[in-house]
């Protein structure tokens, strides 16, 4: 199974959870005759016999599966014979996702993207009774970087971890990158980015018309034939639609040379407001979990967790919705495109005044290390 390839394919983010509980039983149903499991660790695989007390120990090794295919570390296999043992506490359970993932985004850039969750495996023999019992396994998947590479930015001298280190997975070890290895990786994202230009660029070009406009309804910015960007409200852009010609991307109207607008964004033209329509459907009402919402804000993970703590914007269900996507009930959080509009707005704002925003940063680092991270405002502040 190419894991990264099939869970793109995935619809949401529930059904990527599930398909990954599902691929780690199939690594582990593969056992022999004596109770070992036949699978071998490898470019993606990683076992572990328990889990320590802090992600710090396998930051590397999500690094690493970040800049290659994506991987599982999965805990409670011994090694030699690689035996399922079985987890003997909770300190896996217990692990609280949003802090580890500000961690490494305080050490690597761009975001690690990861989930994890426990499953139990039945008819498992215990080497020191012969009992035949259940076992809880954990596992970790980190997704596959599209935005490779994923680079340390600090120093984390316990781990082995300097400022400007790219880790890699070569079979089933997890090192520094070979100079030929990160120069193919920067090739790669280099030639991603020309082909996507080059298409917009045919694209216009093929339309032929000098008045080509083209609406961002993501952004909500209206580009102009005069190549001036323009910021508009998303319900204004809903109306200028009903009143005009438009066609769906990646085609363009040629009659009589009249100019077209191109559409990036999901719309419902029947209603004013752009999430008109879609009651019920949560991945449509809020599409954006957090990585997305600071790669479009252009700011950091951490900045942007920051200023949704500073306004409250968790309390509000007009910006936010929390999905729990396993049974110990760690939630991904998901934001609306309201949510998105009302943090550039307020970005805007702070960037007349850099002081006020970092305090911000400040009173959310103080939260956090006093345990009260709580919702400091109310989203409308």
């Amino acid at each position: 199974m190419r894991e990264t390839e099939n869970i793109k394919q995935l619809l949401n983010e529930q059904q990527v959870h599930e398909a990954l509980n599902e691929h780690v039983k199939q690594i582990l149903g593969n056992r022999r005759s004596d109770g070992s499991v036949n699978s071998r660790e490898s470019v993606t695989v990683e076992f572990k016999e328990q889990y320590s007390n802090g992600i710090a120990s396998y930051a590397r090794t999500m690094a690493a599966f970040a800049n290659k295919k994506g991987g599982y570390i999965i805990f409670g296999v011994a090694d030699s014979p690689r035996k399922i043992v079985g987890l003997k506490n909770d300190k896996f359970e217990n692990l609280q996702q949003e802090k580890i993932t500000d961690y490494l985004n305080s050490l690597f850039s761009p975001e690690i993207e990861w989930d994890n969750d426990t499953i139990v495996l039945d008819g498992i023999k215990d080497d020191d009774s012969g009992v035949t019992e259940q076992k809880k396994i954990g596992w970790i998947y980190v997704f596959e970087s599209e935005r490779k590479p994923v680079i340390a930015q600090k120093t984390y001298s316990n781990e082995k971890i300097s400022a400007g280190d790219v880790f890699y997975r070569y079979r089933a070890r997890s090192e520094k990158i070979k100079p030929a290895d990160l120069e193919r990786i920067i090739a790669e994202r280099v030639k991603n980015e020309k082909e996507s230009l080059f298409r917009l660029i045919e694209t216009v070009r093929k339309s032929g018309s000098a008045s080509l406009g083209i609406v961002n309804f993501t952004e909500g910015k209206f580009s102009t034939p005069h190549g001036v960007d323009l910021a508009i409200d998303k319900k204004i852009i809903a109306k200028l639609l009903k009143k005009v010609k438009f066609i769906k991307e990646g085609s363009f109207s040629e009659k009589n040379g009249a100019p077209a607008i191109k559409v990036i964004g999901d719309i419902d033209l029947a209603e004013n407001s752009p999430s008109a329509g879609k009651a019920g459907n949560p991945d449509e009402m809020y599409p954006y979990i957090q990585s997305v919402m600071a790669q479009k804000l252009k700011i950091s993970p951490y900045d942007l967790r920051a200023l949704i703590w500073h306004f409250g914007m968790k309390d509000s269900k007009e910006f936010h919705m929390a999905v729990t996507l396993s049974k110990k009930g760690n939630p991904r959080h998901k934001f609306s495109d309201e949510a998105l509009e009302f943090l550039r707005k307020k970005l805007m704002e702070l960037s007349s005044d850099k002081t006020a925003f970092d305090q911000i940063k400040d009173e959310y680092k103080n939260s956090l290390r006093s345990g009260k991270n709580k919702q400091h405002k109310k989203p409308n502040a």
